[in-house]
């Protein structure tokens, strides 16, 4: 636990020089998942779950509403779930993407840049225990865009002149998957999803 600490505040708070570390580390998919992400990964889940279910939110004129124990369960369980399947399918994108950029395609390079770059938002998820806090935890994430424009060129090895049009593109098309990934959990769950 306490590697997991320290490499979330190097990537948080230095994170150029941490990208360089990461690059020349030792690891596999399965190692940066059971190691790092099943951790960080239930962060906004399990606080989105109390905010929802315990905390709840008041809304002017209906009162104070909170989420059924179950559906929220349910919701925070598939969350946790497509949290995982986004940053694997973000990193398909990433490698995919890193010919036309001029970078070099490396399914792990990828991996550990999604997988790093996304601590940003799933610390910021703490924030979901309180679910007025919501949108302050969406914009310290965008903290993440960052983070993932330093690492670029060093894990994909893209010229840094194309770095800014990289990390566009590859932005934009993990939006669109994760947009798709949330629709189909929604038309899968039905009325059970959290509406915010």
């Amino acid at each position: 636990m306490e590697k997991l600490i320290e490499r979330v505040k190097s990537i948080l708070l230095n994170p150029k020089e941490t990208w360089e570390t990461i690059k020349s580390e030792e690891a596999t998919q399965m190692s940066i998942i059971k190691n790092y992400l099943l951790i960080l990964a239930a962060i906004p889940p399990v606080a989105s779950f109390i905010g929802q279910v315990i905390v709840g939110t008041t809304i002017p004129l209906v009162g104070h509403y909170r989420i059924p124990f179950f559906t929220g369960l349910i919701w925070a369980v598939l969350q946790y779930v497509l949290l995982i399947a986004g940053i694997y399918i973000s990193a398909i994108v990433v490698n995919s993407l890193a010919p036309s950029f001029g970078g070099a395609k490396n399914n792990i390079a990828a991996f550990k840049l999604i997988a790093y770059t996304y601590t940003a938002p799933l610390v910021a998820g703490v924030l979901d225990l309180v679910p007025t806090l919501a949108v302050i935890a969406f914009l310290l994430s965008l903290y993440g865009i960052y983070i993932f424009y330093l690492g670029l060129p060093i894990m994909m090895e893209n010229p840094k002149e194309k770095t800014t049009s990289y990390t566009v593109v590859a932005i934009l098309v993990i939006i669109v998957v994760l947009v798709i990934v949330q629709g189909v959990a929604g038309l899968v769950l039905g009325s059970t999803v959290p509406h915010y």
